[in-house]
């Protein structure tokens, strides 16, 4: 590759981009009249001054502090000045992840946030990151998350973006204590808006509204352990009738058996009641040493779970936007959690927060093939003994709100294996 710049005439290699710029290697002595300039099609973007004469094999860096909205791929070209001739052969961004690589996480100032006729509207400048695309999700009264509608970003001249979205509420979302919304982009911890609507007494609405969608959440988790306790009730209501009934069946057979013909009937009657048992008996964890690993039809499943499904991968359950499992030995100092996750619903790649009894936790995400990833959940002080995980998905939807099927769940990610790794 130096062989390559040198023909061409180069007097500088790129090497590598990141955080502190674009790094370039001098091929051969330079004199600089000026600073070194980035430009992206025509637009500065970095700079860097240089002290005198550049010797050859020395390393400089040229820190990109912007980004156009260009399209994509497009090229990084260093110059002396804006009309001057290359320095090097342009470093190519083809995806617009290579911004993040640049700059970093973005930073978008939300301005002109106002209620307009039941939608939400408010537009987000990005004064860096151009060529962002921004995906967001909405939490009303700290509620399931919401998609928000986001319009094409526009450029600005001096590089970075600005977009408009709208997040539609609904009549329900107004609730006697007022109503608070939050917008989030995904990537982001922190919230890039807030937006609260105090009733007439003036009271704290954001606080209010919170509360009360903490309320809604603990119906919700109550209505689905009542549920889950009728499942297992009819469970074993069906399992004892289907006993009875194979007892009564055998029974008869046997009594017809032994009118017509001698026979070992004691033994065929209990070969048949054997025969007769149900095979759906509740899955038990499975433990490996300091590993101990959840079915997904585990009863330390706790609310936020739909029953458990099936398909060519195997046995999974799907997830709502907040999920409890309880911890198989809370007795033990915990060293992390990973989940095996296949389907999602309404994100590319799993994003989640997660706490061990209310205390947040690192999770980080690695992709295991094509829809198959492995979320891995750690302490963030340590092993230490937990009674509960609680999982808030930051990306979930309604198949049937969203049209794309008649499936009426609120669904996240669907959780094939679930292992708790201890320490000791």
């Amino acid at each position: 590759m130096d062989g390559t710049a040198a023909r061409a005439g180069f007097p500088f290699l790129p090497l590598a981009a990141g955080r502190r710029g674009l790094s370039l290697r001098c091929l051969r002595r330079f004199e600089a009249d000026g600073p070194l300039l980035l430009h992206c099609a025509g637009i500065e973007v970095g700079r860097s001054a240089l002290p005198g004469p550049v010797e050859a094999g020395r390393t400089v860096e040229v820190p990109v502090v912007r980004l156009p909205r260009v399209a994509l791929p497009a090229e990084l070209r260093l110059s002396d000045g804006i009309t001057g001739p290359d320095l090097a052969a342009g470093w190519l961004l083809d995806t617009p992840d290579a911004a993040f690589g640049l700059l970093g996480p973005p930073a978008p100032a939300v301005e002109a946030l106002r209620l307009d006729h039941g939608v939400l509207r408010g537009v987000a400048t990005e004064k860096a990151n151009g060529l962002l695309e921004p995906v967001l999700y909405a939490r009303v009264n700290d509620a399931g998350a919401r998609a928000v509608a986001v319009e094409q970003p526009a450029s600005l001249a001096e590089g970075g973006c600005v977009f408009r979205f709208a997040v539609p509420l609904q009549p329900a979302d107004l609730v006697e204590s007022g109503l608070a919304v939050s917008v989030h982009m995904v990537g982001l911890e922190a919230p890039i808006a807030r937006f609260a609507l105090a009733p007439a007494l003036g009271a704290d609405a954001a606080r209010a509204a919170e509360l009360e969608g903490r309320l809604r959440r603990l119906e919700e988790a109550m209505a689905s352990g009542l549920q889950a306790i009728e499942h297992a009730l009819r469970r074993q209501m069906e399992a004892q009738g289907e006993r009875v009934d194979a007892f009564i069946e055998a029974s008869a057979s046997l009594l017809l058996d032994r009118v017509a013909a001698g026979g070992d009937a004691p033994a065929a009657l209990r070969a048949l009641v054997g025969a007769a048992a149900p095979d759906g008996e509740e899955a038990v964890p499975m433990r490996f040493g300091n590993r101990v690993e959840l079915p997904p039809d585990s009863g330390h499943l706790g609310f936020g779970w739909h029953p458990p499904e099936r398909d060519a991968a195997g046995a999974f359950r799907w997830m709502a936007d907040r999920a409890l499992v309880v911890s198989p030995e809370p007795h033990r100092p915990l060293a992390g959690v990973a989940l095996e996750v296949g389907h999602l619903y309404g994100a590319a790649e799993p994003a989640l927060r997660a706490s061990f009894d209310a205390l947040p936790c690192g999770v980080s995400v690695e992709r295991e093939g094509e829809r198959r990833f492995r979320v891995r959940v750690t302490p963030p002080e340590g092993a230490a003994p937990c009674r509960t995980l609680m999982l808030e998905a930051l990306a979930s939807g309604s198949p049937a709100q969203d049209g794309a099927s008649a499936d009426p769940r609120l669904l996240s990610m669907a959780v094939y294996r679930l292992v708790f790794d201890y320490a000791d």
